[in-house]
């Protein structure tokens, strides 16, 4: 079971993105503002994570957008990463968090 994840989104230097999500609690808290979730938004995001490798390198692109998940779950923290390559459902991901602080 997941107990909370930590995402960063930078373009680099200029942070996009910082979110935590509590499943216990329901809550999402992006950019210092505090939302509510549902069962339905949790499951879509563990089951994208899921998908996800750990590494998907770096490019050499000074700005190039890089992100950083942490899933901690029962004490063991998984980090998924990449730097101007992304998870082909990458743009998913970003698009159901982007359905949260976009309300």
């Amino acid at each position: 079971m997941i107990d909370m994840i930590e995402i960063n989104i930078s373009n680099g230097i200029l942070p996009q993105v910082s979110a935590l999500v509590v499943y216990q609690d329901k809550v999402c808290y992006i950019n210092d503002k505090k939302y509510s979730v549902d069962d339905l938004f949790l499951k879509q995001l563990k089951d994208i994570l899921y998908t996800f490798k750990n590494e998907y390198g770096s490019s050499q692109q000074i700005d190039a957008e890089e992100f950083t998940i942490k899933v901690y779950s029962q004490g063991v923290e998984d980090v998924y990463h990449g730097k101007g390559v992304f998870p082909a459902n990458y743009a998913i991901f970003k698009r159901l968090l982007g359905d949260i602080y976009g309300r």
